[in-house]
């Protein structure tokens, strides 16, 4: 069982932020956890040209501001019985929110992402992305392109898997999920190139086998494999399942791969009509792990 104490949400009060404020309070709410809200104030820099002016002013108007609309989101979150706390910082966005997750340590953090455009969609470098390779805890997302419930659903979840290492964990937090809220619970491994029959049959079972036993006592557990691309993959099943929320491993990465755009996770959270789970590498080694030999296989 994941043990859930505190839960980390930044916003920037846009509604995909209010969403995942809503959804925090009622994941809080399950666990019986705490919930830390925070802003970051972008910092003005003075010209240094012909006109300089002194920002002490309009920071403090920032401050103000940003004090009315956290007020509003508090209201909302203690009047579903969560505690809450909040906290109003200056500074880069991303580093503050690391800053946090180390001050605060959160076992969960919970933010919105904002829908992007024509060739933005192909640049990285959002605070959402950059946490997605640097978070050191699970990271969850709220797109602003998805429907946003009132409260959490978990009635369906769809594990997405390639038997890596941190397959172990991304499982762990589902089942932990699905044990609290009775849930079905969907284990998908994407084949990328076309394969065997027989090497079908052999992912089949090996997914199978991830299933802890005592899982099936209460859960209802399916395991599918597919052939295709595997963020369209997992889109459409999505889609065509009607999951409530996704979960997902993502990998440690070197530095050529933190440059390069377009990894499955990426892509699924940018338009991931459901909130997406990211477990990142943890501490400790999974113990855990199976890769189907032949074809290279991704999820």
């Amino acid at each position: 069982m994941i043990n859930i104490k505190k839960i980390l949400c930044p916003v920037d009060f846009f509604p995909a932020s209010e969403a995942a404020v809503t959804y925090a309070a009622g994941l809080a709410g399950n666990y019986d956890a705490r919930l830390h809200l925070l802003h970051v104030i972008t910092p003005i820099v003075a010209g240094t040209h012909e006109f300089m002016f002194d920002t002490t002013d309009i920071i403090r108007s920032l401050e103000k501001a940003a004090e009315a609309e956290m007020n509003k989101l508090v209201d909302m979150v203690k009047s579903t019985g969560v505690a809450v706390d909040t906290e109003i910082s200056t500074g880069d966005v991303y580093n503050e929110i690391k800053n946090a997750i180390a001050l605060q340590k959160p076992e969960l953090v919970v933010m919105g992402t904002h829908g992007r455009r024509g060739v933005e969609r192909w640049f990285m470098g959002s605070t959402t992305e950059k946490l997605m390779r640097h978070s050191p805890v699970p990271l969850v997302t709220i797109s602003a392109a998805g429907e946003r419930p009132s409260v959490p659903r978990f009635r369906r979840i769809l594990v997405t898997t390639d038997f890596s290492d941190g397959t172990a964990d991304a499982l762990a937090h589902a089942f932990s999920v699905a044990q609290e809220n009775d849930s079905r619970i969907t284990l998908l491994h994407v084949v990328h190139e076309p394969a065997a029959n027989p090497l079908i049959k052999d992912v089949e079972k090996q997914l199978y086998d991830l299933v802890p036993a005592e899982a099936m006592n209460w859960c209802e557990v399916d395991t599918r494999v597919e052939e295709g691309v595997p963020y369209r993959i997992i889109l459409k099943t999505i889609q065509d399942e009607g999951i409530d929320l996704l979960v997902m491993n993502i990998h440690g990465k070197g530095m050529l791969d933190r440059a390069l755009v377009g990894s499955t996770a990426e892509r699924v959270v940018r338009v991931a009509p459901c909130p997406v789970m990211l477990i990142p590498p943890m501490k400790r080694k999974s113990k855990r792990r199976a890769r189907p030999g032949g074809n290279r296989a991704a999820a």
